[in-house]
């Protein structure tokens, strides 16, 4: 009976929550529609959007800060949405447990059991399975909501300069993508969001160890031939993310006709001319891939399990490598831009020889010491984002001969090469052992020692060790979480990449006009310095994440007092300290696991909702009948 109390007391409780939660929804729903109406009303009165005699003057940015409480009050509606999914679940879960001791049916409805008016709602108000009628309410809400807000917000930034319409777009449009994840999440994936917390929530409590993940079979061929190197998509985003910037940030304006042009040009640099490079590098390196302790994760050239196979592979990877580039020249003569994809495949190319050249030279007897060849890979790593963004000045008419180019291309290449010796510092983690402190090193890494080399930079003593690649744990951990050496690759490229933020982020915050003497540059570049050197002695994610954002606040407020835009001004800072920041908090696995955890998590909510549209469009019995071979489907 002390279980049956409990239960009880348990209902009670939560329905007496239920109950309350209904009436703060009701009055936040009137909250945010006054909100929404007290916006319009203020933003009306305003210069910027009623040239009259009384109109009152504002800010760009408080009238870029209205749609906030609006944005607040939506944000916590959903989080009160969340603790009654999981408020509902587990009321039909004790439910459940209460009908075991009610055995007999309620007199006026026969089919139902004692304590089952939950269970009943949910037919109703489910949106996995409730009632079609009230799903399409459902929809018809949060598609107001959707376009009262969206519509605000677009009506307000419209009205504005340019870097505050940059600021509403990234903030506002960020705030929707996560509000419509959560919604889906909590409205058609509740069933999965209670199970799943309910299951981490009985692991922690019983102590119990969560399942190996199953191991990744390799990847197949047309998949690689396709697209080789899908850790390398972020890289597609820097001619666009670079060219775009600076478009938007100066006075340079394209044509339809040459906005084209750049298009096909970055298409064919990344679709085409860089992808036959990676093959063509998976291919010197297969023996190094074969052997490498994360072969899997790594996505590289599948080679089979057999010689015929392996042989087999590597010749139609490079047939279609050579098919790429004829393609690629083929393009450049069909729209008149054979001369440019020429330059382009040389340069693509003769960096990765310059690379491959250096990655050959015989190792030394301890990979781990740092030697002028393995400098120079380093460096050379880094030629690749010079081009990138070298290109992304071309296209958008800064030539050569323009200082502007070579600072965009000096930033991005000290840039790459922080990126490249920070991600190459994980993978050697992932050969690795700690032993009593001391960072082993399994034998197969001594034919990596452009990236062995790194390893002592990490802050921990180095030497060889015996154990087995398979037998290597280091990649699991965050090997860059702490300070580790001041002077290292990483911090000597991340040093000269946030210094020249300063220039970069004053050029575009003045309209890509500012001369060389402009006096405002050197304050911006002392508040710079100051957060680039706190970046790099931070000890932590945690510290390194307010340095972040003290950082930014502090030059966005430099800026604005010099009367340049701080929207565009901040950029540069913060993609070179974001990334930084990002990097040092990830172990290998993460590293390399990440977009792919994240590209089946979004295939799989796009299946949802395809299976869940589809089974209102021809009926669940229908598609239990076609879709699920179960005849007939439940009634």
């Amino acid at each position: 009976m002390a279980r049956l109390a409990v239960l009880i007391s348990d209902y009670e409780m939560a329905r007496d929550d239920d109950r309350s939660f209904i009436a703060t929804m009701a009055a936040m729903i009137g909250v945010a529609v006054a909100l929404a109406t007290a916006v319009v009303a203020v933003v009306s009165q305003t210069c910027q959007f009623a040239q009259t005699d009384d109109c009152v003057t504002a800010h760009d940015a408080l009238l870029a800060a209205t749609p906030l409480p609006t944005l607040a009050a939506l944000a916590y509606m959903q989080m009160l949405g969340v603790v009654a999914t999981m408020r509902s679940y587990y009321i039909r879960a004790v439910e459940t447990e209460l009908q075991t001791y009610a055995v007999d049916q309620l007199v006026a409805v026969p089919e139902l059991r004692p304590a089952s008016l939950v269970g009943v709602m949910t037919e109703i108000v489910s949106l996995r399975r409730g009632r079609l009628g009230y799903r399409l309410l459902y929809l018809l809400i949060y598609f107001c909501v959707v376009v009262v807000f969206g519509g605000l917000a677009l009506y307000v930034a419209l009205r504005l300069g340019q870097p505050w319409q940059l600021i509403m777009f990234i903030v506002y449009g960020l705030f929707a993508l996560l509000f419509t994840v959560e919604v889906m999440a909590t409205a058609v994936g509740g069933n999965s969001l209670f199970f799943k917390h309910a299951a981490r929530y009985a692991a922690r409590t019983l102590d119990l160890s969560r399942p190996e993940p199953p191991h990744d079979e390799e990847r197949k061929l047309w998949s690689y031939l396709l697209v080789p190197r899908t850790a390398d998509w972020i890289k597609w985003i820097i001619v666009p993310a670079v060219g775009g910037l600076l478009l938007w940030a100066g006075s340079i304006r394209l044509d339809r006709d040459e906005l084209a042009t750049a298009a096909v040009v970055w298409l064919m640099l990344e679709g085409l001319i860089y992808t036959a490079r990676y093959q063509w590098n998976d291919i010197i390196g297969l023996a190094d891939d074969v052997a490498h302790p994360a072969r899997s994760a790594r996505k590289r050239l599948p080679v089979g399990n057999s010689n015929p196979t392996m042989r087999r592979n590597v010749r139609r990877s490079a047939v279609t490598a050579l098919a790429r580039v004829a393609l690629a020249i083929g393009v450049g003569v069909y729209f008149d831009l054979a001369w440019v994809m020429a330059c382009l495949i040389c340069s693509v190319f003769g960096v990765a020889v310059l690379y491959e050249a250096l990655r050959r030279r015989p190792a030394s007897d301890r990979p781990e010491r740092t030697t002028p060849v393995t400098v120079a890979i380093w460096l050379a790593v880094g030629l690749g984002y010079v081009l990138r963004a070298a290109v992304a000045c071309w296209l958008i008419g800064l030539g050569p001969h323009d200082a502007r180019t070579w600072l965009v291309a000096g930033a991005f290449g000290a840039f790459g090469v922080m990126f490249v010796t920070l991600t190459w510092a994980l993978e050697a983690s992932s050969y690795c052992r700690e032993v009593d402190g001391e960072i082993r090193y399994a034998p197969e890494l001594r034919a990596k020692p452009q990236i062995a080399a790194l390893l002592p930079y990490t802050g921990k003593p180095v030497a060889p060790g015996s154990h087995s690649k398979d037998d290597a744990d280091c990649g699991d951990e965050t090997m860059l979480e702490k300070r580790g050496l001041l002077i290292s690759p990483w911090n000597s490229a991340a040093l000269i990449a946030l210094l020249l933020s300063a220039p970069l982020g004053v050029l575009m915050a003045d309209g890509l006009d500012m001369p060389a003497a402009d006096t405002r540059l050197g304050w911006v570049a002392l508040v710079t310095a100051v957060a680039a050197v706190a970046m790099l002695a931070s000890a932590n994610t945690r510290v390194r994440t307010l340095v972040l954002l003290a950082g930014t606040v502090g030059l966005a407020a430099t800026q604005y007092s010099l009367g340049l835009q701080p929207g565009f001004g901040v950029a540069p800072w913060l993609v070179f300290a974001g990334c930084y920041v990002a990097f040092r908090s990830q172990s290998y696995t993460s590293l390399t696991e990440g977009l792919e955890i994240l590209a089946k998590v979004l295939l799989y909510r796009i299946d949802v909702l395809w299976r869940k549209t589809r089974s209102v469009l021809v009926s669940k019995r229908t598609e239990a009948l076609v879709w699920e071979d179960r005849p007939g489907g439940s009634p």
